[in-house]
């Protein structure tokens, strides 16, 4: 595409392809989500949507004209002539996008995530083709259990799906993520260290140095980690993005917040850090707060949210609240919804109530917010909303 490094990142469902692709991100890439351009692509007035119409029909479509995902699934994961016809009216789109993500890029190395990097013909285009592996077993858990599909739903997306060692042969570089998430980084960071040693004089080996103000287009990558806030003080306080170092405090945060109850092990704050942005509050060189969010078609869901102790709330909370709201809005998000543990008690319901949330229930929410809240809620917990925008966007901006 460009003179720049251009990963392609691939791998079957529930392999960890993106967990990889924000590990990367991490370490200084740029990142662009292929797969989830196509939904928004596919949205009203978006350069896909009347072809797949015109392909499928008017029945596909919900109250507002808006594709309905799961109505389109159905038809395309039950025929493979479906899914290659989507596909045959999604491709080119997708691909015109990601050249001009790739070229205005402002890092050096970009890597995009494609389910089909080698069926669309994108890995053409890319200097070095990585896959992501796990076994079919773990495949199937993490479906079920993660993504809350039925049995039958996630042997169905894993028979639609082509052969992993099909996938493997055409590989550069090849992660097996069937191990513990500390493995993984370690091989992550070695490769991608690598690469970029492979492109400089051999005098001059360099280390990846992460890049926190890096990321896509909101408007492009439908799921995208938000871009990490710029630190900010006040007084005395310091709020900035968490990093790989702050996994312990985290840990300790997440435990002082549940009173005990929670207890997660570094590999389970890793994948927690991995899959969302932090924020974490500094105050006299201690941890004193934290909250986790993430975005996927135009809504956020916060989650993580604790305080050293309720006195914060009023202050801290606010700030840290603020903060991530301001992050979410510049991502044209048109609502928020946060997730908060049974175990966390009733303060920071409390707190949030305060704020202008107020409880809710995934099946009272519209389409889209509803699949985001089906698939982000954790068991045990309570979740608020909080709209953002009064008026929908419903075309890409």
């Amino acid at each position: 595409m460009t003179e720049k490094i251009v990963i392609g990142l691939t791998g079957n469902i529930a392999t960890g392809k993106s967990i990889v692709m924000r590990m990367l991100q991490e370490l200084g890439a740029t990142t662009i989500d292929a797969d989830k351009l196509v939904h928004v692509l596919m949205r009203k007035g978006g350069p896909a949507y009347q072809a797949i119409v015109n392909e499928f029909g008017n029945f596909i479509l919900d109250q507002s004209g808006e594709i309905s995902r799961p109505k389109l699934g159905k038809i395309v994961f039950n025929d493979p002539g479906a899914l290659s016809k989507l596909e045959t009216l999604t491709h080119p789109s997708v691909l015109a996008e990601i050249e001009k993500r790739v070229a205005a890029a402002p890092t050096p190395v970009i890597v995009v995530e494609a389910i089909k990097l080698f069926e669309s013909g994108l890995a053409n285009h890319c200097t070095s083709k990585w896959v992501v592996m796990a076994p079919p077993e773990m495949q199937y858990k993490r479906l079920i259990e993660r993504r809350r599909m039925t049995p039958d739903q996630a042997k169905q997306r894993i028979l639609a799906q082509g052969s992993q060692r099909e996938k493997a042969v055409k590989a550069d570089v090849i992660i097996d993520n069937s191990g513990a998430l500390v493995k993984t980084w370690g091989v992550v960071k070695k490769r991608y260290t690598d690469l970029l040693n492979a492109r400089q004089p051999k005098s001059r080996p360099v280390s990846p140095v992460a890049s926190p103000l890096k990321t896509d287009a909101p408007t492009v990558e439908s799921r995208q980690r938000p871009a990490p806030p710029k630190p900010i003080e006040s007084e005395g306080l310091v709020l900035r993005r968490a990093k790989r170092d702050d996994l312990g405090v985290m840990t300790d945060l997440v435990v002082t917040g549940t009173s005990g109850a929670v207890k997660p092990d570094v590999s389970d704050m890793m994948e927690s850090l991995f899959s969302r942005a932090y924020l974490i509050a500094v105050d006299s060189g201690r941890a004193v707060g934290m909250i986790g969010w993430q975005a996927e078609n135009l809504v956020a869901g916060l989650q993580d949210f604790y305080m050293r102790s309720d006195d914060l709330w009023s202050t801290v909370g606010v700030d840290m609240l603020k903060k991530v709201q301001d992050e979410v809005d510049s991502l044209s998000c048109e609502a928020a919804l946060v997730f908060v543990l049974d175990q966390a008690g009733s303060k920071p319901i409390e707190f949030l109530e305060s704020q202008g949330y107020e409880r809710t229930e995934s099946s009272s929410l519209v389409p889209d917010w509803r699949e985001a809240a089906q698939e982000w809620q954790p068991d045990h917990s309570i979740m608020l909303y909080k709209k953002l925008r009064e008026q929908r966007i419903m075309v890409p901006i």
